[in-house]
């Protein structure tokens, strides 16, 4: 009889325990489910603004073709070259590295040309403690010589300068510019188009964008 009455008080303990461990699930859920929302993390903002852009901006307007008619002085000693200024949008603060964005750009061209034999340097020469000089001391050419640089001959060069460059922010609008040429007096009247890629660097946000384009006709 001892060991019944200790089965049925047992039984009835672990019904009254398990009915007290459901209450408490019961009463816990809605804590639990506000902490998880409080514990979302919120969504990262968009990593410009108002939308990743970038244009060129020429040293000239564009006709009513949209073509850009680049004026060269092919007067001078060396070949000729012009600079594209470049605009694009900033980056949200969030994405800063060193409290600043960070935002590059390459270019490329459908334009190359070869070096043939007519590519010189010309060197100064100078007359060792005889020769003049200037007021402040620095020495004055007495003459020079043309220096042909053979090694280079046969070379194909783009004529857009394919190293990144980088931009700075200015008013809340990053610049930089991209150096075009030496251009050789082969393609005076050509119809060139400058092609532009702009990558914003905000790791796992960041935004590559390589549509950008120009067209130019050397004058």
């Amino acid at each position: 009889m001892k060991n019944q009455k200790f089965t049925v008080e047992l039984k009835e303990s672990t019904n009254k325990n398990a009915g007290k461990l459901r209450a408490f699930r019961a009463a816990a859920w809605p804590i639990l489910f506000l902490l998880t929302l409080s514990c979302t993390l919120e969504p990262l903002p968009e990593t410009c603004p108002g939308g990743c852009d970038a244009k060129m901006i020429f040293p000239e307007q564009a006709d009513a073709n949209g073509y850009y008619h680049v004026k060269l002085d092919w007067t001078r000693e060396y070949l000729p070259y012009f600079s594209v200024g470049v605009e694009a949008t900033t980056i949200d603060p969030i994405y800063h590295y060193n409290q600043g964005p960070v935002v590059m750009a390459n270019f490329d061209s459908n334009t190359t040309w070869v070096i043939g034999e007519d590519i010189v340097f010309t060197e100064s020469t100078y007359e060792p403690f005889t020769g003049d000089y200037t007021y402040s001391g620095t020495p004055l050419p007495n003459g020079s010589i043309d220096i042909i640089l053979t090694q280079f001959k046969g070379t194909k060069i783009n004529i857009v300068q394919p190293t990144t460059i980088y931009f700075s922010e200015k008013n809340h609008i990053l610049q930089s510019k991209r150096v075009v040429g030496p251009i050789p007096p082969s393609v005076i009247g050509d119809t060139i188009t400058l092609y532009m890629e702009v990558f914003w660097d905000a790791g796992g946000k960041s935004v590559l964008k390589s549509h950008f384009s120009e067209k130019f006709i050397v004058e």
